[in-house]
């Protein structure tokens, strides 16, 4: 981004992410929660890999503009079941 020509509102996004650990048992593991601009709900990854490929297929749709905006995919690895 540069001062002097700052991106209008369209041309960004802001995601709220959260990385953590947990322990199972004695082992510690890593997890991650993103929030999407303009969405209520939260998304829950058990690993790095999973969650750069969201965001990387997330931000490719918002940024094609024969691609709808609105409705999210989830990958397979992704658990809402998770509780902050």
């Amino acid at each position: 981004m540069n001062d002097t020509h700052p991106l209008a509102p369209s041309e960004h996004e802001v995601y709220l992410v959260r990385v953590w650990y947990e322990f199972d048992g004695a082992r510690p593991v890593w997890r991650a929660s993103v929030l999407l601009p303009n969405d209520s709900q939260r998304r829950y990854f058990a690993a790095p890999a999973t969650l750069l490929h969201f965001l990387g297929d997330h931000v490719a749709r918002q940024h094609r503009p024969d691609t709808p905006q609105s409705g999210h995919s989830s990958p397979q690895a992704i658990s809402d079941t998770h509780s902050d």
